[in-house]
Order: structure tokens, then sequence, then C-alpha cells
């Protein structure tokens, strides 16, 4: 359930804002959404920094909250103060990052919308609000992880290029999130959200693509072509092999000699 606690949309500070609740205050318990329509001053890791309008801030609960505007201008903003039980909010990734949201005014109708539902029809809990909140946290959630995603697609491309490369290098999720310092479950998401595959099983179809190329132009065995390829086990290369291409690596050898065969024979005969 998310309790709607006060929210108010396009209020203007005519003498601009510094709002300021520490422990003990009232609003520092709750979590607290900020979309400013000026510029403002938001805390960062590196300190209060000014930030352009359609600048958004959440707040996370139990914490010091505040910002302000430049001395003496006008500030517009809407806000959101709320409490919640709900998994959604402890799962967002913009919690306590200033962003600009891609659809400003998309942002602002949603607030809008649940500021009117929660004030108008007098129901700060109604179900119709918790689906707007959950409208509203997805577009925002979708916004920082494409921001996230752009910032990481050179060390992605740089990654993808050097499976693509070397898929025989002992390659796994821990060592290459640990190229772009970041945490495999990220690399993951990152990489299939960058490339509609995941990072390993690009590997393995970088690598079975190599054993058959080493299959069709080499006399190497079943065995050396899959340590040649990274595997370890001639098993695993076998089963991995045949899953993707439908024939276990002595087959696809000889089919493909096969039909070289008759390739040959056609050329010779000119049949």
């Amino acid at each position: 359930m998310i309790d709607i606690l006060y929210s108010g949309y396009n209020y203007t500070h005519k003498n601009g804002i510094r709002f300021d609740t520490k422990a003990g205050h009232a609003g520092f318990e709750c979590w607290l959404l900020v979309f400013s329509h000026s510029p403002v001053y938001f805390p960062t890791d590196e300190g209060m920094k000014l930030f352009p309008p359609e600048t958004i801030l959440l707040f996370p609960q139990n914490t010091h909250k505040f910002y302000y505007s430049p001395e003496g201008e006008p500030y517009t903003n809407d806000w959101i103060h709320f409490r919640t039980d709900e998994n959604l909010i402890a799962d967002i990734p913009f919690t306590g990052i200033p962003f600009t949201p891609s659809d400003p005014e998309y942002i602002h109708n949603l607030i809008k919308l649940i500021s009117w539902e929660s004030q108008v029809n007098n129901d700060p809990s109604s179900p119709i609000t918790g689906d707007l909140f959950h409208a509203l946290f997805s577009k925002l959630s979708g916004d920082i992880i494409a921001r996230r995603e752009s910032s990481y697609q050179p060390q992605l491309q740089s990654l993808r290029k050097e499976i693509l490369l070397h898929p025989e290098n002992p390659w796994t999720v821990a060592k290459m999130s640990d190229t772009l310092s970041i945490s495999p479950a990220h690399l993951q998401l990152l990489y299939k959200n960058a490339f509609g595959i995941s990072c390993m099983n690009d590997v393995i179809w970088h690598r079975i693509k190599l054993a058959q190329d080493k299959l069709l132009y080499s006399a190497d065995t079943i065995c050396t072509v899959g340590e040649q390829c990274g595997y370890r086990n001639t098993e695993h290369f076998c089963r991995q092999f045949r899953k993707i291409t439908g024939l276990s690596p002595r087959q696809y050898r000889l089919k493909a000699m096969q039909k070289q065969k008759g390739r040959n024979i056609y050329e010779e005969t000119g049949i």
C-alpha cells in the first residue's frame, strides 16, 4: 500500500525555497519525491550541486532532506510525501540520484493525477493512487536504466568485440563484470538489453561458430577442436555443439565433407 501524506504540483515560491528536514522533524520518516521546474541545489556525493529545471529527486525515508533554490529567484516544483510497505520502492534504481526524466511533461501529469486522486477524492491510499505510482516509478526506473546502459555502451561493445575475436578465452560472468567494474547481475542485464543475448550465451555461440570453421578447414581431432574453442571437457563441447547445430561435431564434419565431395564431382563432370 502507498499512503500519500501530502502532495502538490506547479506550486511557485515567489522568493525561492530552502527545505531542510532533519531527524525529529515532520517529514523525516517518510519518502519525498521532488520534481523541480526551476534551477535547484540538490545533494550529491560531492556536496550540494545546482541542477537545471525539470530535475527530479527521490529522498529515502529516515534521511536528511535538504534542497534550496538560488536566492531571491522564484521557484516552482511538484512534490509527494508518502509512506509505503511495497517492495517496489526498495528495488528502484534512482533513489537519491538527481536526474532529468526523458518525458518531463508525462511525469508532471502523473504527479498531478496522484495529487488529485489523494486530495480531491479524499483517499490518499486508493488502488488508483497505487496504480499511478507504479506507472510513475516504472517510467523513472526505465529512464535511469537506459541512461546507465548508454554510459556503458562503449565498454559493452569493446567486451563483445573481444568475445567475438577470442571466444576460446576462459570467460566467466564474474571476469567480464570486473572489466566494467560492475556487479555480475548488472552486467547480465546491460548485456542482454544491449545485444538481445546473455553474455555467456554469446560466448557459447561464438565458440561453436569457431568450432564449425575448425571442423571444416582443419584435420584436428574433435577433442583438439574443443580445446581450441575453450572447452576442457570434450563431452561438454559435443553437447553444446549438438544443442546449437543439431549435429554432433563428427556428424557436422562428415556432412560438410560429403557436401564438398558432391560439389567437386559437380565441378568435374559439369552435371
